[in-house]
């Protein structure tokens, strides 16, 4: 598993950089989404539900 398999929630715009910098995907929790937008955020999502349904849960 490298870099490019991960996915970072920031939600910042040094976040969205530094992700896409180390060449992950990035999905911003948007406090400022029009930044977010043009700083080239793979998602944007102004609520942390979004995030948690998107991700698979773990199995024993």
């Amino acid at each position: 598993m490298g870099v490019a398999d991960c996915t970072l929630i920031g939600d910042s715009l040094t976040d969205v950089q530094a992700a896409h910098a180390a060449g992950a995907t990035v999905i911003a929790y948007a406090n400022k989404p029009p930044l977010f937008a043009e700083a080239g955020a793979d998602a944007i999502t102004d609520t942390m539900h979004a995030i948690a349904q998107a991700f698979p849960t773990a199995s024993p």
